[in-house]
Order: C-alpha cells, then structure tokens, then sequence
C-alpha cells in the first residue's frame, strides 16, 4: 500500500481511473494521503447500477435514483472545480421531466470536458444541450441510448454548429428523426476522424448521408438485436475522400452510393443475405464503391434454402491486383 502511495500523483490517478469513482471515494478510507485524493481525480465515472454497496437491501428503482443522483451531485460540487476532466462516464437512469442530466453536462462543459460517455435509459428524447456543443476541449463523445429492451432512445440533434474539436463520435441504440440535420451535423464537425454507427435507427431517412472530409474511420453496424433495423428502406451514401478503413454490417437489400473513396485503404463488408435477395447488383456496387481499397473482408451470412448445410460465406484478405 505504501509502495502505491508514493507513486506520482498522475500515475495513481491513472490507476484509479480504472475504477468506478464511487469505489475511488471508498479507498479514501484506506490511507491518509488518499483521504482527499478524490477530491482532485479528472477521471469521473458514475454508475447507477453500483450505487448500493449492500444488495441484501430492496431499494425501490426511485430510492436507488434518487441516492444516484445524490451522489454524483455531491462529487461534482466537492471537487476542486478548477481542475479539467479528462474523462466522463455515467450511466445512469433519465426520468421525464428531470433536467439533472442536463446541469451534469453543464458541469462538466465548464470544466473542460476531453472524453464524455453517456449510457442513458430514458423514456424521453435527449437533447445536446448548447454548452456541450460548444465546449472546444470535447475531443471524443459516446452516446448510448436505450428506451426500453431492444429499442433505441430519441436524440435530438442541435442546429447550431459546434464540436470544433471532436475527433471519434460513437451512436449506439440511438434513434435519429432528421436526415437533413444528421447530414449538416456530421459535415459541421471539421476534425471528425472516427465515426461508429450501431443498432441506430434512422427514421424516415431516405439516404444516410455521410460526407466529411476529414473522416478516417466509419463503422455503420445494422445487425444489433434492436427493432426497427435501422437502415430498412434506406440508401446509403459515403462521400469521404480521406477515409482509410470502412466496416459495414446489414442487410444486402440497401442501396450503396459511394463518392470519392480514393483513400481507402481497408474494407470489412458483413452481409446478411435472405436467400429471396437478388445480391448481385448490390454486391457489385460495393465492390465498384471500395475498388481503391488494398484489403477487402467480405463475410455473406445466406440463408439458401436449397444450399441446405451453407450458412455462411467468407472471402477475406483480398489484396488489389494491379
């Protein structure tokens, strides 16, 4: 323990990182120079489903949010607000007509916020509140959404620019309702390289239109257990000239219109098959939008009924011939 205690304040910090921050508040307990290092962690992460520490006590799920929210407001308003947060996580519960949520993201903005990972159950939208798009320290944000089982959780885009900063942007279980105002959204982010995508929906949405110049990676995951599927009856249209790698998992019913994809370097192509699909012409398109890429992975899960033992397919690692 000793031998821990002497450690550099970064490195300690960087351990305790790895900790629930309710655990970091505990181990102030165990030694006297850790009684007040929590105050003093950039590393936040708040869990509700680790808030009780006796699990032989039935709380009800209101008396469990109500301690959560206890506690997280309790941490933020004891810590020395001077000090940025390198990272962020909560997972946590947002009732209807609660707006903790929202004064959390506001605390965290005016502290220079550079990693923020949201795992949100809620029964209403979510909004991105102006001071978390316009917070220039915001370098990476993950956003999970959850409305109930299996289904994705509203996100209400902003329509003022922002994200200056932002450099890798996760969506999971999330569900869009604009497709104009997800395209200027994404184009606005000037130094977006990272973009995953999975078990969204997209409601309405015609064409999901990507473009961005400074994108590097793109993962678009169609095949999560959630319902509706995401891309159902929807195109798929990629204008990135500086994309590098492209993985992409769904239905091979879509329609693919790819622009420009000179830079590409790898591609990963998971393509679920019913055995009525004519694939033929979306799999040469395809083929045609990733032609510049150097490796290409291309798995075909089929279901044939006339293949009766064949379930899958795989060609992988095929390299460009010049």
């Amino acid at each position: 323990m000793d031998e821990l205690s002497n450690l550099p304040e970064p490195i300690i910090h960087h351990i305790f990182s790895f900790l629930g921050t309710i655990d970091v508040v505990r181990a102030s307990a165990v030694s006297r120079k850790w009684r007040c290092f929590w105050l003093s962690i950039p590393y936040l992460n708040f869990n509700i489903h680790n808030i009780w520490s006796n699990p032989q006590e039935k709380w009800s799920l209101e008396k469990i949010n109500e301690k959560f929210k206890d506690f997280v407001n309790w941490v933020l308003l004891s810590q020395n607000g001077s000090i940025n947060i390198q990272r962020f996580l909560l997972s946590c519960f947002n009732c209807v007509d609660d707006y903790t949520l929202y004064r959390w993201l506001s605390a965290v903005a005016q502290r220079n916020v550079q990693v923020l990972d949201l795992d949100i159950i809620s029964e209403e939208s979510i909004k991105l509140p102006r001071c978390l798009v316009t917070c220039e320290s915001l370098v990476s944000l993950k956003l999970d959404f959850c409305k109930k089982v299996y289904r994705q959780g509203v996100l209400e885009l902003p329509t003022c620019a922002g994200f200056t900063r932002l450099k890798s942007l996760d969506l999971q279980k999330v569900e869009l309702l604009d497709s104009n105002l997800f395209r200027k959204f994404i184009s606005s982010c000037p130094l977006l390289e990272n973009l995953n995508m999975a078990a969204c929906f997209f409601r309405d949405f015609k064409i999901l239109d990507i473009s961005a110049t400074s994108l590097k990676h793109l993962t678009i995951d169609d095949v999560g257990f959630c319902e509706p599927k995401g891309l159902a009856n929807c195109e798929v249209k990629l204008a990135c000239p500086n994309l590098l790698s492209l993985k992409f998992s769904g239905s091979a019913e879509l329609e693919f219109s790819f622009e420009g994809l000179k830079s590409l370097k790898k591609a990963y192509i998971y393509l679920d098959i019913d055995g009525d699909d004519d694939v033929c012409y979306g799999v040469s398109k395809i083929f045609d939008g990733v032609r510049n890429a150097e490796v290409l992975k291309l798995n075909m899960v089929v279901s044939w009924p006339y293949v009766e033992h064949l379930y899958a397919m795989t060609i992988e690692s095929i390299s460009r011939c010049s």
